[in-house]
């Protein structure tokens, strides 16, 4: 497809393709920051699919530094409390083991936000709104045909809602077109991983569950046999879905799942009869652990399913995607506003692909059955760990390699790559955090009680305060004991560099000499600046 003959009728510095819950947040990120992408989703409404309904406390972190948490959590708050699964003879019956997901364990002393358990679709709703009212150009039921990349921009063919073509041309572009992405296939990107660690079918059904499911505090749930089947439900409790695994080296699914089995499966697992349900379809789809070859082809970047397929178990994927999106657009930020220098959108790939990688793996390891699952090297992390407590590597920090590549977020203390610590500054409850002072998409200097040389130096850098803000811990915070500044790794003197991601791009454990000095050399670092911005 030709994109050149025909001028860009608009213009953009940031398209986005792809609107579910990944596209819009990248959308919500940017434009909360001041930079208005221009999205296209090929569908007019969020998708009625069961999908994620776990949002871990790093994922709201993200949604609370652009104002959209609370609202999230008063969808949650209307809807009966679901924070169990279950291994059950029938949805019905007896409950055979259940446990309390780890993601709603008590985070308060880690995370000023609790998880989140709602349903994917009432999430989008949320964000592609807080977006609209930020500014983003989201377009639904306009179509992605094709992309050209030159040096300095990329060109992107539209169809529109009504059958007319477009072009767009944007200083980047952002793929979140989901798992069979159509712009890396275009790009020539390449997976490493399992196309199908398992192949299920999946039944749809609606039913009357609310006398079932009352008071039982249960998200999910599964039968012990025969088929081992995976039960889903929606938050109305008025349908869900049964999934079960076949092998489709000795089943033909569309001649082995008829009517009738159907109905039976879905019997035996709700424990209801068929009088008391209606089946709404099946159909099968093959359960993936992939993470793409590359995160970026020049100005072209993947996030979420386009670049990498987490198996459901751990709830890890929609959060990944929403991280790459958290990470990606506070990298976009920095450089479409002049702070940074271009160079910084080179971290993006190494950072999230590894990410991606320890995620993929860790989902595997919890996969149910373990014999069709492909092996996985050493014992599973917390789900903790994997979701909040991962670390980004830092190039050309010696102590970098002895670090582990994520773990109890408790257990970091201002580790360069590691998230900010979170120190509750005035009081636990619904107060201001350590994370809070990070802000509209600005680096932040986090010294000590006694480090206004930092906060000298840092006003001595960026005068107007313009890609740079600064606060100084207070000695004592919250109702803990430990000492603010001991919990971020520092000393009374010291001082943390850190990113509009909350991720820490230096440390200065105590004083320096020359603070000045010592916190440009960090800044052009964290900036990819041959020389800091004046």
């Amino acid at each position: 497809m030709n994109l050149d003959h025909q001028a860009p009728a608009e213009r953009a510095a940031v398209l986005i393709v792809g609107g579910s819950v990944v596209g819009a947040s990248a959308a919500l990120f940017l434009a909360a920051r001041g930079i208005v992408p221009v999205l296209v989703e090929k569908h007019v409404a969020v998708s009625t699919r069961l999908r994620a309904k776990l949002f871990y406390p790093r994922t709201m972190e993200a949604y609370r530094s652009v104002g959209a948490d609370q609202e999230i959590y008063a969808v949650q708050h209307g809807l009966p409390p679901a924070d169990h699964a279950a291994v059950v003879t029938s949805l019905a019956g007896p409950e055979l083991r259940r446990w309390r997901l780890p993601a709603a364990e008590d985070f308060s002393d880690v995370s000023p936000c609790p998880s989140a358990f709602v349903k994917q679709s009432d999430l989008e709703e949320v964000v592609r709104e807080h977006a609209r009212a930020a500014g983003a150009d989201l377009r639904f039921g306009h179509r992605f045909l094709g992309l050209r990349q030159h040096d300095d921009h990329v060109v992107a063919r539209v169809l529109d809602a009504e059958g007319g073509s477009y072009t767009v041309e944007a200083d980047y572009l952002l793929a979140a077109d989901g798992n069979g992405s159509a712009i890396r296939q275009e790009l020539g990107i390449g997976r490493s991983g399992s196309e199908a660690v398992s192949h299920v079918m999946e039944i749809g059904f609606t039913a009357d569950l609310r006398q079932v499911l009352d008071g039982r505090r249960l998200a999910l749930a599964w039968t012990d046999s025969p088929e081992r089947a995976f039960i889903s439900w929606n938050t109305a409790h008025d349908r869900g879905t049964i999934s079960v695994p076949y092998d489709p080296a000795i089943t033909e699914p569309a001649t082995a799942f008829g009517t009738e089995r159907c109905r039976d499966i879905v019997s035996r697992a709700l424990g209801l009869p068929a009088a008391s349900f209606t089946t709404t379809g099946a159909r099968p789809w093959h359960m993936g652990a992939w993470v793409a070859d590359s995160y970026r082809a020049h100005r072209v970047f993947l996030l979420g399913d386009a670049a990498h397929v987490t198996p459901p178990t751990g709830g890890f994927g929609a959060n990944a995607g929403i991280q790459d999106a958290w990470n990606l657009t506070a990298k976009l930020v920095s450089v479409l506003r002049g702070d940074a220098d271009p160079r910084l959108l080179d971290d993006y790939d190494p950072e999230r692909r590894a990410v991606g990688a320890l995620t993929v793996e860790q989902a595997l390891l919890r996969v149910r059955d373990r014999a069709t699952a492909p092996a996985a090297s050493g014992p599973p992390l917390s789900e903790a760990a994997v979701a909040v407590g991962y670390r980004y590597r830092v190039p050309g920090d010696d102590r970098d390699a002895a670090l582990p590549e994520a773990d109890e977020p408790a257990r970091w203390h201002g580790e360069p790559g590691t998230r900010l610590p979170h120190v509750p500054l005035t009081g636990r409850d619904d107060g201001l955090s350590t994370l809070d002072l990070v802000r509209d998409g600005r680096h932040l200097l986090l010294a000590g009680p006694e480090g206004r040389p930092w906060m000298r130096a840092a006003r001595e850098l960026d005068p107007a305060g313009a890609f740079l803000d600064t606060a100084l811990l207070p000695r004592e915070a919250g109702t803990g004991t430990a000492r603010p500044a001991g919990t971020c790794g520092i000393g009374d003197h010291g001082a943390l560099l850190v990113r509009p991601d909350h991720v820490i791009a230096w440390r200065a454990v105590q004083a320096a000499p020359d603070p000045a000095a010592a916190l440009a050399e960090a800044t052009r670092r964290a900036l990819r600046h041959r020389h800091v911005p004046a």
